[in-house]
């Protein structure tokens, strides 16, 4: 790849418009700039106006961004793994809590409270994965085909990198640069990384620094970007922002608020008026105090009062009320308190409608997010732990632990007794198998789980995230608690019913609650089964001298 070409392909996307459709071009670059000076309020061209008068930046542009970060933002805990059809259900148990342990040293929810604080931003996050690790792009310094629709399709992509001479001498014996010698010797180190199809299409990952030094050049599936999009324009690459959004009203707040300022010089001015020529020029410095003025015609002040002010503040509200109503950023999602009078169903009609607006953007997140789960974290934390480790669990996690462990070795026990010849356990021998079993198992308030080499190796898995209820209020979660007891209450077969329970996860779910946020259900301890069994005449089980059987799968 020619230098002369990847130059010319930045020219292009820096100073040409692509046409979206009749009278309406964009320029992405210019776009990334303005949005930038907006969100930390400058004025592009400079901050005094042509008297030199220092101008006002009104911003409004920072609170829809906060307000949508919020609305749209999940996190680690809601990400669930679940068994695909023909995985073992311990086996995804222990990869859910394994990751998110990884998860977290990782710094991984850090990367998501990025990506959902530059969304609202840009429009459009890309993050660039290097031996499994994830960095974010500088949008900046970040070249793309502007009109295609996803980087996949996108003829060209060129991230600019520019380097300290140190910086980059470390960073070229590390790739393993060819020719990075010849860099130094260039005045400034700037480095393109390219990606796109050469003239045999083969898709060609090209390095080489601004001098034209070619320090990498080879044949690549695919490059190395993810993007996450808020929304999506037809016609362009960049997604739509909430800054973009606003752009009009914060041009036109910004024009309001200055004049105003500037009426405000006038409106302090001390001004008097007298056909007198006779009399003192400036009564500020001319005169004292108790001096008496003598003169043909009276002296009166020059009335300098603003009678615009009600005129400011009607246009600057419409402006505002116009900012809210595109950006969905009203005072019940900014959590501001209503206007007086406002009725408590139009308050809940409006929180419900927001919710629903920001729930429809952050589902849509959540796919982009689930597969780079999917293709990116989930595959670099299975080649980490690959190995034998270590697994500690505790609290609430050790209970599921315990249940699960104690359900397994039943099952075990009842198939060597009906393999015995005994047919099926009746309902009390049952409960003495887990009675036995959970005596030997519920021991310690912790637990370390040591997990072989290859433990999780052809596991079949899929990903959730769960967001249901993201947006409901703490007093409807706690009605939807409190009716999730009673009905566990009035029926406990909600828990232990196979139809019955499938019927009540569904319900919780649909109230933004968790299944295994109620399902504590604890096993007999073996004295409480021995005293239900006595007197009534059935004998004691055969039992093996250890409940634990089957493969080292099972075991676990």
């Amino acid at each position: 790849m020619e230098i002369e070409q990847i130059k010319k392909e930045i020219k292009d996307f820096e100073n040409e418009s692509i046409d979206i459709t009749d009278d309406l071009r964009f320029n992405q670059k210019d776009l990334i700039k303005r949005i930038i000076y907006y969100y930390n309020s400058k004025f592009i061209k400079g901050q005094y106006d042509d008297q030199g008068d220092r101008k006002f930046f009104f911003n409004i542009v920072r609170n829809p961004c906060d307000v949508c970060t919020k609305a749209i933002d999940f996190d680690t805990k809601n990400i669930n793994i679940l068994t695909a059809k023909g995985g073992t259900e311990l086996k995804t148990w222990f990869l859910e809590r394994d990751l998110k342990f990884w998860m977290k040293d990782q710094r991984f929810g850090k990367v998501l409270n990025r990506i959902f604080h530059e969304l609202p931003i840009f429009g459009s996050v890309v993050t660039k994965v290097i031996d499994g690790k994830v960095y974010f792009v500088d949008l900046r310094n970040f070249a793309v085909q502007q009109d295609a629709d996803t980087l996949n399709q996108a003829s060209y992509i060129i991230e600019t990198h520019v380097y300290n001479p140190l910086e980059f001498k470390r960073i070229a014996k590390e790739k393993g640069w060819e020719n990075w010698e010849d860099v130094l010797e260039e005045k400034e180190i700037k480095i393109y990384e390219r990606y796109g199809e050469d003239d045999n299409l083969d898709y060609r990952r090209t390095i080489i620094s601004d001098g034209g030094t070619e320090l990498a050049n080879d044949i690549i599936e695919q490059h190395p970007y993810w993007e996450f999009h808020l929304d999506k324009m037809s016609g362009r690459w960049l997604g739509v922002g909430k800054i973009e959004l606003v752009l009009d009203p914060q041009i036109r707040i910004n024009q309001i608020a200055n004049q105003q300022v500037k009426s405000s010089y006038w409106s302090s001015l001390r001004l008097w008026q007298t056909r007198d020529t006779g009399t003192n020029r400036n009564l500020l410095t001319d005169v004292v105090n108790g001096q008496v003025l003598q003169g043909e015609d009276p002296i009166t002040q020059v009335d300098m009062a603003d009678r615009n002010l009600s005129f400011y503040q009607t246009e600057i509200n419409r402006w505002l009320s116009n900012k809210d109503e595109i950006t969905f950023s009203h005072e019940v999602t900014r959590g501001e308190r209503l206007p007086a009078g406002t009725p408590l169903g139009s308050a809940e009609l409006a929180a419900g409608m927001a919710g629903a607006y920001f729930g429809q953007i952050q589902e849509n997140i959540a796919l982009d997010v689930k597969e780079f789960l999917f293709k990116v974290i989930i595959p670099q934390f299975l080649k980490e732990n690959n190995t034998k480790h270590t697994l500690r669990l505790v609290g609430d996690d050790l209970g599921t632990y315990h249940r699960m462990l104690i359900s397994c070795k039943t099952n075990n026990e009842i198939f060597k007794y009906i393999a015995k010849g005994n047919g099926a356990p009746s309902s009390d021998q049952l409960e003495l198998m887990k009675g036995v079993i959970s005596e030997k198992v519920k021991k310690g308030k912790e637990k370390l789980i040591d997990l072989p080499k290859d433990f999780y190796k052809d596991l079949k898995y899929k990903i959730d995230i769960n967001i249901t209820g993201e947006q409901m209020d703490v007093r409807s979660r706690a009605a939807n608690k409190l009716a999730a007891l009673q009905a566990i209450t009035a029926d406990p077969t909600l828990l232990t019913d196979p139809r019955k329970r499938k019927f009540f996860r569904s319900w919780l779910e649909d109230g933004g609650l968790r299944l295994e946020d109620f399902d504590t259900e604890e096993e007999p301890q073996l004295n409480q089964v021995i005293q239900k069994g006595s007197g009534g005449g059935v004998s004691k089980p055969t039992m093996p001298t250890s409940p634990v059987s089957g493969t080292k799968e099972q075991r676990l």
